[in-house]
């Protein structure tokens, strides 16, 4: 690097400037590191007076100090150097250059009126130069040389402020850049996390779909399943029944035709019999498809008179609580809440060998909820969600549940039984 600390005996000086400032701007404007333009142009600064010691300050967010950014000619410790590094804008030899936007020079900084002395272990400042980085004539920092050997004149103030002039350009567009850097992978980890949360919800709504369509499969199955049961019941009870009342009443018109009074009137009085056995057969049916408990009295008698039913099918108690005041709700909400306290019980009857079973009904306000306790055999919750193709029934709970705009939450552990819990809102409709 040529140097102009001494002026060259081989070409004109004026030259010997030019061709070195421009080969030290060529040098500098192809950086891009913050980093390497403030230790590259501290450098330059160094050769062009012939100094010993030099820094870079850069004005603090906060606008009240110089941050020392880079210094070469001294090596401070971390601590030194954390603890120093902000120069306090306020009078002084260093910080004049930026306060009165110029340059300032001294011939011995340890005697200027303006010096406010030196930090313990900081190398003594003799001769020092200063000058302004300025960004449209506003400076953003400062250079500062120190230990030139003589003194520093006009022509080193002269082409340290031409140099400074490029250096600026130079470090506002090493600071763009990092900061274009920076928003880009931001911007790139945003769009990467952003990618990957869709991504996710796609895999979340395929799986979704896919677990609704064997649902809804599933569904229907069930609903030939129960409407083969209900022809089987009334073939095998109620249309049986029937043909034996029909059976009845023939003996009985024969016996009616023969004068056999009393034994007609047995015969009627089988029919009639059996004709009540038809009428609990029906009720039972009906029931099944919607209990009438349900539609004439509310949410609260039905659960209570499910609850009898399971506890008298079982031989398990299932006893009932009822919290807050019973109100009617829409006969859709009232039915899925119906529902499924009919597939947790049937959950608990089927698989839970429990010995004890507690339902839970709260009316607030604004909330309704049924939770359904069992002290059963419990099961392993992660491996519910790894296999649910087995486990339809919990998924259409959950179904429902989102269905009304609530919510159900499923709790259990091996051997620590189950907790199931509906969460729906209360509405006027």
């Amino acid at each position: 690097m040529l140097s102009l600390a001494q002026p060259h005996t081989n070409q004109s000086e004026p030259f010997a400037r030019l061709q070195a400032l421009y080969q030290m701007a060529v040098e500098l404007s192809a950086l891009r590191s913050l980093e390497t333009v403030l230790a590259t142009a501290l450098r330059h600064c160094l050769e062009l007076t012939g100094s010993q010691f030099g820094f870079i300050g850069l004005n603090a967010a906060n606008g009240k100090a110089l941050d020392v950014v880079a210094i070469q000619g001294f090596h401070p410790s971390r601590p030194f150097y954390e603890h120093h590094r902000l120069i306090p804008l306020r009078p002084n030899i260093f910080a004049r250059v930026v306060l009165e936007n110029r340059p300032v020079r001294s011939e011995d900084a340890t005697t200027d009126p303006t010096g406010v002395g030196q930090p313990q272990g900081h190398p003594p400042v003799g001769t020092f130069l200063g000058v302004p980085l300025r960004i449209r004539d506003t400076p953003m920092g400062m250079i500062g040389v120190a230990n030139r050997p003589d003194v520093y004149q006009d022509e080193h103030e002269q082409l340290l402020l031409t140099y400074a002039a490029q250096v600026a350009i130079v470090i506002r567009n090493a600071q763009l850049y990092e900061e274009l850097t920076a928003t880009n992978e931001a911007l790139e980890q945003k769009v990467a996390w952003r990618t990957e949360q869709l991504e996710q919800a796609r895999d979340d709504l395929a799986q979704k779909a896919v677990q609704l369509q064997r649902l809804l499969s599933e569904t229907v199955n069930v609903q030939e399943l129960e409407r083969q049961r209900i022809a089987q019941d009334m073939h095998d009870g109620t249309n049986q029944l029937l043909i034996g009342a029909m059976l009845e009443l023939k003996s009985a018109r024969q016996r009616l035709d023969r004068a056999e009074l009393a034994r007609a009137d047995e015969s009627l009085e089988s029919v009639q019999n059996i004709l009540r056995q038809v009428e609990a057969e029906i009720k039972r049916m009906i029931y099944d498809l919607r209990p009438p408990t349900l539609d004439a009295l509310g949410l609260a008698p039905a659960i209570r008179r499910l609850a009898e039913q399971f506890e008298g099918f079982t031989g398990v108690p299932c006893r009932v609580a009822v919290f807050g005041e019973p109100v009617r709700l829409p006969a859709k909400v009232e039915i899925a809440v119906f529902r499924l306290l009919q597939e947790s019980l049937h959950n608990v009857s089927v698989h839970a060998a429990a010995a004890d079973v507690e339902v839970v009904l709260a009316f607030a306000p604004q909330t309704l909820k049924l939770t359904v306790m069992d002290d059963g055999r419990g099961f392993d919750m992660a491996g519910i969600y790894q296999n649910s193709n087995d486990h339809l029934g919990l998924i259409g709970m959950k179904e429902r549940a989102e269905s009304l705009g609530g919510r159900v939450t499923i709790q259990s552990q091996p051997t620590q039984g189950t907790r199931v819990e509906l969460v729906v809102p209360v509405t006027n409709e």
